[in-house]
């Protein structure tokens, strides 16, 4: 390659390529992040900003922004069976809840003013090269040559089928779905997440900034396409079968417009690794949203391969111990997150593990509190 290669280009600019970024500008290394997405837009999230997230956006200093920007402190945890069976506990410590337009603008903007270089409103169309030769980005305008590229680039992208992830193209098992909901009435959700199962999935109900109520799922294509089809007859239909349902949305009304439905979700761990290149967030692996874990792992993976990278750029790190040492790092980071996730899922998909959500098994919900946290 001619010229001077930058140390890393970070495809995806959400929260683990933001961070990725942050992390490796402050080292004084050269990096660029593309994204197709213009920032901020809207994204399908449950909003919950785990406590392990909150202790990684405090080393990054954004956890000042973060709450100054209206994020809603949670320490209590409801989760709710449409015959209004119900367990309630609190988080092993507080997590903050705070859209996703907002959140990943603030991550984002930290990256820009430690001096990364961002791409915005380009999708990337080629990755190529390797370790020992480096790597050419390609997207419709421009060109980016770099020393070693960390996929950040979500749960499902036109890449991973580019790049032949087995996953890709395979029928979707689920979809995530997103309302905002507005109303005096969301008080009452006050330091409180709650979790509806119905038949076909769940829903989470937490208040975010300026009292707005974030109302995020994760259910089969059919009810997903419901809520594109018609948000508002969904939620009658949903209100119905579920009187406690009912009342947490009682006084609250959706806000224009469509609902927003995600990409495909596959759950599970993909790998921290492929071919040469870095992953991170939902490119290496998408946790169940239930635990609330998910922009926590995003977040802290991608501050851990920037400080990998930073490392590798300074000399540090050669490129032939690169991949394994990531993958041990990812691993540290996301400890047994994925195995507990899986583990409790079936309680929140229906069918007989949804008879658990009884009084008496609080214990064990909060133990699957603490064990679907990662490491801090």
């Amino acid at each position: 390659m001619s010229g001077r290669p930058l140390d890393t280009v970070i495809v995806g600019a959400s929260l683990a390529g933001s961070a990725a970024a942050l992390v490796l500008s402050r080292s004084g290394a050269r990096v660029a992040v593309v994204d197709k997405a213009v920032f901020p837009r809207p994204k399908t999230c449950g909003e919950l900003f785990s406590p392990d997230g909150v202790a990684a956006l405090a080393r990054l200093g954004l956890d000042g922004e973060v709450r100054a920007a209206g994020a809603a402190t949670i320490r209590r945890f409801a989760l709710v069976r449409p015959d209004g069976g119900r367990v309630r506990g609190r988080l092993p410590a507080p997590a903050l809840s705070l859209s996703r337009e907002r959140l990943d603008a603030l991550v984002l903007d930290g990256a820009r003013r430690a001096g990364a270089a961002f791409h915005l409103g380009e999708a990337v169309t080629s990755v190529e090269g390797s370790l020992a030769e480096g790597f050419t980005v390609k997207t419709p305008a421009r060109t980016l040559e770099a020393r070693t590229v960390l996929g950040a680039w979500g749960r499902y992208s036109p890449l991973d089928g580019r790049l032949g992830r087995p996953f890709f193209g395979t029928p979707a098992p689920l979809f995530g779905f997103k309302k905002f909901l507005a109303g005096a009435s969301g008080s009452r959700l006050s330091d409180l997440v709650t979790l509806h199962v119905f038949r076909g999935g769940y829903l989470g109900l937490s208040l975010v900034e300026e009292g707005r109520v974030s109302l995020g799922a994760l259910a089969t294509p059919a009810v997903a396409q419901e809520a594109h089809h018609d948000f508002d007859h969904l939620l009658a239909r949903l209100r119905a079968e579920s009187p406690a349902l009912a009342a947490d949305l009682d006084g609250l009304t959706p806000e224009p417009g469509p609902a927003l439905v995600s990409e495909p979700v596959h759950l599970g761990p993909r790998g921290a690794t492929w071919g040469e290149l870095l992953l991170a967030g939902d490119a290496a692996g998408v946790v169940d949203p239930y635990t609330g874990s998910g922009m926590a792992l995003a977040l802290r993976t991608g501050e851990a391969a920037g400080a990998l990278l930073a490392d590798h750029a300074a000399g540090r790190f050669s490129a032939a111990a690169l991949l394994p040492e990531w993958s041990r790092r990812w691993r540290a980071v996301t400890g047994c997150v994925f195995f507990f996730s899986r583990l409790f899922r079936p309680v929140f998909l229906g069918g007989l593990a949804t008879r658990l959500v009884v009084p008496a098994t609080a214990p064990l919900a909060g133990l699957a509190a603490r064990l679907t946290r990662g490491p801090t």
